[in-house]
């Protein structure tokens, strides 16, 4: 049974008082953010450790005269160097083997080069922590506890706005790095995504899915059904799009989300499936008219 809501003054649901300016600024912050995203990326330069030769007798003098000095240092140094030289034998070997450097996860320094770069590294490999022994990074997702009509949603980048202003009032990490699941006329909604290695993660801590692959290939591992004030909505969320994350072939999409006319439609999915169902609902009436009230999923890109 679809749970129906009856919307408490449309406008003040969809955007606070401050919410046009909040959307603006979110706007504007999002471009910044997109443009620092791969800003973390530097290149390691030598540290040009000088080296000389002995070239007098008195250089030669002195080096043998502190020679004992230098054999009672050497015992107190040798397991750093040991240890340091065992954490990067295996990268050493497998650099040598495909002529590229490898990331070594749990080093606490994060790096982002070879075949498969890290996304986090906490210095540990415990999984359970938001960044894996595999040092791929937890995403976070919530479903609004707030319902729109079709048209308020506007476009694409103003439903993103709308999931910022959602975990920005909850204060959720990373709020700028969400985006609504939702396609429109000309874009998937996979596509809208830098989609990472990690787990997506609810706000009450579930798993949603173990990674963005599996999503798309519909293995939920529980209801996408938490909202970002850590409450339960079990009900229908605007998605336009099919389970494998493109959008659902000859939809109107509400006029791409900007009309909430009741001679258009558009597809919605049902938080409370772990089916294919969680963003295509297979009830008689999807797609439904622009004017009816649904949430949406936001999801954070990496």
């Amino acid at each position: 049974m679809i749970i129906r809501f009856i919307p408490v003054i449309a406008l003040l649901a969809v955007v606070p008082a401050c919410g046009s300016r909040r959307i603006a600024g979110y706007l504007e912050e999002l471009e910044n953010c997109s443009a620092s995203d791969t800003s973390d990326t530097s290149d390691t330069s030598d540290t040009g450790t000088a080296q000389s030769s002995v070239s007098s007798e008195g250089s030669a003098g002195t080096t043998v005269e502190n020679s004992g000095t230098t054999g009672a240092s050497t015992g107190t140094t040798t397991e750093a160097s040991t240890a340091s030289t065992d954490a990067t034998d295996a990268t050493d070997a497998t650099a040598a083997s495909t002529g590229e450097p490898m990331a070594v996860c749990g080093n606490g320094v994060l790096e982002v080069f070879g075949p498969e770069p890290e996304e986090c590294d906490d210095a540990n490999l415990d999984p359970q922590d938001g960044c894996s022994d595999a040092c791929a990074l937890d995403r976070g997702v919530f479903v609004t506890s707030i319902l729109y009509q079709a048209g308020a949603l506007e476009s694409l980048k103003i439903a993103d706005a709308l999931c910022f202003n959602r975990a920005d009032d909850q204060g959720l990490s990373d709020a700028l790095k969400y985006r609504a699941w939702l396609s429109d006329s000309t874009t998937d909604a996979r596509d809208r995504f830098k989609r990472g290695r990690g787990r997506l993660v609810m706000v009450n801590g579930l798993v949603l899915a173990s990674s963005w692959d599996a999503l798309l290939a519909g293995a939920l591992e529980n209801p996408f059904e938490v909202t970002e004030k850590n409450q339960t909505y079990h009900g229908g969320v605007w998605t336009g799009t099919s389970p494998d994350g493109t959008a659902v072939p000859g939809s109107e999409h509400c006029d791409d989300w900007s009309t909430s006319s009741f001679l258009k439609t558009g597809y919605y999915g049902y938080s409370d499936r772990t089916t294919p169902e969680w963003t295509l609902s297979e009830l008689w009436d999807n797609p439904v008219g622009c004017p009816s009230e649904y949430s949406l999923y936001c999801l954070q890109t990496l």
